[in-house]
């Protein structure tokens, strides 16, 4: 559970629309002054021992203010592990249960399940704003120490706690790639035979879902579950696509290189009882984002090395990405990974039949293929390059008589050739098969 405490010398809201199918709670407004605001965001595992908790801090909080007052307002954007609607409303009316038998102030929860407009006014003194996070189980130790007194005393660092890695700009490429759409799930599902292949694995086994995959939490959830493996040559996993884990017996960064994923910016986290308590030793090369945050992607045991989330893996391509950008450099994603694959685009209305032969050429070879017919010619190869489609093939008047396309490769910029239609569909050929 994730939860932002604010102090608010007053508070409105007012339903606008639903969010999901048939809301549990009826539709509500709301006005409070000198309140305290819980936004709330219930996540996967959530369940008794973090209401207590969160519970227990709230009402800390609200006499450390001296408030009477206890908004819980239902916020599913401080979290990327949400649990499921049903779930998350059980949480929520457990947790406006718990308050109300152990607080004799006024509890109020808005109406789960609407979009909600909000207006909130915060005095700014220092504990107007607060961020918390309730977790059941073992309290990891860093040098002996809860990694919050850890943290402030200055003994680990700031980023390495954080559990949601992804800037802005990182989730908008995620977005606007479609890596959450079906050809997203089409390159994991790429991503995953990619890895079994490299690694050899032999086995796929479902296991138990791991309570954190990002932050130094994420890195101890994620050693355990890698230290429960049923041996090596293995692929652990515990849900949808991209939900999994490779275990192998050799030593995978440099296939995490080969990926995509920039290695120089990793940095190796000991684990053992005198650096990280997570009841197993070893090490895990731990990714940072971008925009700070702490990603795990490989753990290594004295018998096996684990390298996952493999979703997290794909983040981390698109992470290092913009990176290059922000160096100067055009970021290419491998062409076997990309969403989209090929990008065509006709230059008029009358080459449109055209541009549909090529696409169906193409995807009868399994190719992930657009076709962008909307808008200027400039504009959709900009909007090509936006997405980091790897392949641009534009036709018009001179391809279309001549059977061949103007062909844009990603990794070579400002660079176009003439080839024909069946070099082109030899080319696709050879990088559906293409290694690493």
């Amino acid at each position: 559970m994730r939860v932002l405490l604010l102090h608010a010398s007053r508070f409105t809201y007012r339903v606008v629309e639903e969010a999901i199918d048939r809301p549990p709670d009826p539709p509500s407004s709301g006005e409070f002054e000198n309140c305290l605001v819980a936004l709330v965001t219930v996540e996967v595992g959530d369940g008794d021992v973090e209401v207590s908790r969160a519970a227990s801090d709230m009402v800390s909080q609200a006499s450390r203010l001296g408030v009477r007052c206890i908004v819980v307002y239902p916020y599913a954007h401080l979290s990327p592990d949400l649990a499921t609607p049903d779930v998350a409303y059980k949480v929520l009316t457990s947790l406006e249960s718990v308050l109300r038998s152990s607080w004799d102030g006024l509890i109020h929860r808005a109406p789960f399940g609407w979009y909600k407009a909000f207006e909130i006014s915060c005095p700014g003194h220092p504990l107007a704003e607060l961020s918390r996070s309730f977790r059941g189980g073992h309290v990891l130790l860093y040098k002996g120490l809860p990694l919050e007194d850890a943290q402030a005393r200055g003994l680990i660092e700031g980023w390495l706690m954080q559990r949601n890695p992804w800037g802005r700009e990182t989730l908008e490429l995620v977005e606007r790639l479609g890596l959450n759409g079906v050809d997203g799930r089409a390159a994991l599902w790429e991503l995953e035979r990619l890895v079994v292949g490299e690694l050899g694995l032999r086995v796929r086994v479902s296991v138990e879902r791991p309570d954190s995959i990002y932050g130094l939490q994420g890195v101890s959830s994620l050693a355990r579950l890698c230290s429960r493996s049923p041996g090596v040559s293995v692929l652990l996993t515990w849900g949808d696509i991209g939900e999994s884990m490779a275990v192998a017996d050799r030593d995978p960064l440099e296939l995490l290189g080969r990926l995509g994923v920039r290695i120089s910016d990793t940095v190796k986290v000991t684990l053992g009882d005198e650096e990280l308590n997570v009841g197993v030793r070893g090490y895990s090369i731990v990714y940072k984002a971008r925009r700070g945050g702490a990603v795990p992607l490989l753990v290594a045991l004295q018998d096996r090395y684990c390298l996952g989330p493999l979703a997290s893996i794909a983040y981390s391509i698109l992470d290092s990405g913009l990176r290059e950008a922000d160096e100067g450099r055009t970021p290419v994603i491998h062409y076997r990974l990309a969403p989209v694959q090929v990008a065509v685009i006709p230059v008029g209305d009358a080459h449109m039949e055209y541009a549909r032969i090529i696409a169906s050429r193409l995807e009868e070879l399994g190719a992930r293929v657009v076709v962008l017919g909307e808008g200027g010619v400039g504009a959709r190869v900009r909007d090509a390059g936006r997405r980091w489609i790897p392949l641009v093939v534009v036709v018009g008047d001179r391809e279309a008589e001549t059977k061949t396309v103007t062909l844009r490769r990603r990794w070579e910029p400002g660079r176009q050739e003439v080839v024909t239609l069946e070099e082109l569909v030899e080319e696709v050929k050879r990088l559906n098969t293409s290694k690493l």
